[in-house]
């Protein structure tokens, strides 16, 4: 495998930015000069961000300690989860429903207050390493039969094995 020097990675990441640098400004000009932004983007839409900039602010002091632990900034990344996650819900919101809601600041408050310690829980849920690791010691059990699990910290199902005392009495 070859070997790649962090000032080569370094420098390869600034020839791309500047090859792919004319192409975002040509598309940045071709979106201002039609004035036709996206939804997100659109002056109507400041209180939508700050509302759900004021849930994800609230939901950074929602102290969960078995979630903050495994954060390096919980209170910022509750925030920012927060602020796109009302974001996100009031342009579901405003995509699937047929008439302008005047309730999308609200929507996106309480987005930001509740799926920022839901969002940051369910990452820390789904990265915890054993759980993982017996998750897929499961399906390779399921599919080969073979017990791949590494440690003692989970219980071997034993059923999956043929041939037991039961049947070699069958079998004579």
């Amino acid at each position: 495998m070859p070997r790649i020097k962090f000032w080569q990675l370094w420098w390869a990441c600034v020839a791309a930015l500047a090859a792919s640098y004319p192409i975002s400004a040509w598309a940045t000009e071709q979106l201002i000069e039609s004035k036709v932004l996206p939804a997100p983007f659109l002056l109507s839409w400041t209180g939508v961000w700050v509302f759900s900039a004021a849930g994800g602010l609230c939901a950074a002091f929602v102290k969960i300690p078995e979630i903050d632990v495994r954060f390096y900034y919980p209170s910022l990344a509750k925030a920012l989860i927060g602020l796109f996650s009302g974001v996100a819900l009031s342009l579901a919101i405003d995509v699937f429903s047929e008439s302008q809601s005047g309730a999308l600041p609200l929507f996106a408050l309480l987005a930001g207050l509740f799926s920022a310690p839901l969002v940051a829980g369910t990452q820390v849920w789904i990265s915890n390493q054993k759980r993982i690791n017996k998750t897929l010691n499961q399906a390779v059990r399921k599919r080969t039969g073979f017990d791949t699990s590494i440690d003692d910290d989970f219980q071997v199902d034993t059923d999956y094995k043929k041939g037991g005392s039961d049947d070699s009495a069958n079998l004579s």
